[in-house]
């Protein structure tokens, strides 16, 4: 565990906040860059500083920002890591690596190069570390509601992959999905092979992968009452900027988190106790992992559980105007772990957002990746939805994957049938699983 990078555990861009208008705001699917400098915060060169990444000054991370085209809105840290609320969705750096994930007409890869030069410089590495020293890269995205708006290399999966493919090693693409449709998703991987150690001296070896899974539920054609609840009456400008005293706020931050509250993405991994309509009890689910008709073996009955909630989360939120929200939300007392959320409500083309990197499968935290799956969407109510799980195919991470892979009955018993269901042995021991649901029409 390292120390936060900055004096303060927060940040408020309050002036910014209260003024932006995203009225011109359009595209949902995000744009998901997560690279892995070194296997752990412990394999962190010795001539570096033990926060590693988190030691870059905010305002160095706001010029890498400026090549994307977005701003930090606010940031929040723990002891694990530090988390930016954009203007178009979210950033997490932890010591070891980082996470960008933006939406609209963000140009996500045309800010590699500034990265690297930043890092070289506030590490101290006099322009020694390159792509060919990542440890571990992954880069995704959906399939682009309006793709003829975007701009740079995002105009095509190719132009994307040509570029990745000139900064990081061992890269490989994949196209998930019906490529017909308008609901696909593209991945892309890379870094060093399994078998090569990192590149630098580190400072102590560790258990370099202690539970490494990302989970994110994509979401088109939300249920318009559910989206209204992401609509706000407040308008951008000096209205939305409060101050008393020496004290100052803005009513996107304060919007936000009572939007948080009142919809209930505050508690997504709080313990469930039987409260959903029809609840999951996969606890009590046998798997087959060979058995690919498993999918429509019965549901047991509902248990309660007793387990304690082991994680605390701290909250940042945002209600954009005249629509959209925004959250991260990251652990406080165990681990870097985090979930993020990302709304566009607008008619005809509402999308919601969920990731997550929760140690699912770990039977100490109680909580279970099927849950949480029903919780998001009994707040959104999607009529279509796709389901990603990258995972290292180690210990309890299989538990999890074997839950959400034969998840479709108890989706079937919320009205949603099963599209696609696609699975990948990636390179590094990692699985990949896909699934696509639509809701039925009876």
């Amino acid at each position: 565990m390292v120390a936060p990078a900055y004096h303060e555990n927060s940040f408020v861009d309050h002036e910014l906040s209260a003024n932006l208008d995203s009225t011109f705001a359009f595209e949902g699917p995000e744009k998901l860059l997560e690279i892995w400098f070194w296997p752990s915060e412990n394999d962190i060169p010795n001539f570096v500083n033990n926060e590693g990444l988190r030691c870059i000054p905010l305002e160095k991370w706001s010029e890498i920002l400026d090549l994307v085209s977005c701003k930090i809105l606010s940031m929040k840290s723990s002891s694990f890591m530090d988390a930016y609320l954009l203007s178009e969705s979210s950033l997490f750096v932890f010591p070891h690596k980082l996470i960008l994930k933006t939406c609209g007409t963000t140009t996500t890869l045309a800010c590699l190069d500034k990265l690297f030069e930043t890092i070289n410089v506030q590490l101290g590495f006099n322009s020694k570390f390159k792509g060919s020293n990542i440890y571990k890269i992954f880069y995704s995205r959906r399939s682009f509601m309006f793709p003829e708006k975007q701009i740079h290399v995002h105009k095509d999966w190719k132009h994307e992959i040509q570029l990745l493919n000139d900064h990081f090693q061992n890269g490989k693409s994949y196209i998930v999905g019906d490529f017909t449709s308008d609901d696909h998703w593209y991945l892309y991987v890379g870094g060093q092979d399994e078998t090569c150690k990192p590149t630098t001296t580190t400072t102590t070896t560790t258990d370099n992968h202690k539970h490494d899974q990302t989970f994110e539920i994509l979401m088109t054609e939300l249920n318009p009452e559910c989206a209204k609840k992401f609509i706000t009456s407040r308008k951008p400008g000096v209205a939305s900027l409060i101050k008393s005293g020496i004290e100052e706020h803005d009513l996107g931050h304060d919007i936000g988190l009572e939007t948080m509250e009142e919809t209930g993405l505050d508690k997504v991994f709080e313990l469930f106790h039987g409260g959903l309509p029809s609840p999951s009890n996969s606890d009590n689910m046998v798997f087959d992992e060979d058995d690919d008709e498993s999918d429509d073996s019965p549901i047991p009955e509902p248990i309660k559980r007793q387990t304690k909630d082991k994680f605390e989360f701290i909250h940042d939120a945002f209600s954009f105007t005249p629509c959209g929200y925004s959250s991260n939300s990251v652990t406080s007392n165990e681990g870097g772990y985090y979930y993020t959320l990302h709304i566009t409500p607008e008619s005809g083309w509402s999308y919601a957002s969920f990731e997550t990197n929760y140690p699912f499968g770990n039977d100490k935290n109680g909580v279970d990746i099927i849950d949480v799956l029903l919780r998001i969407l009994q707040i959104f109510e999607p009529k279509k939805f796709s389901m990603t799980l990258i995972t290292e195919d180690v210990g309890d991470n299989q538990i999890s994957f074997s839950k959400l892979k034969n998840s479709n009955s108890i989706l079937q018993d919320h009205g949603y049938l099963k599209q696609e269901r696609v699975m990948y042995d990636l390179k590094n021991e990692y699985k990949l699983l896909y699934l696509n649901f639509a809701k039925s029409k009876n």
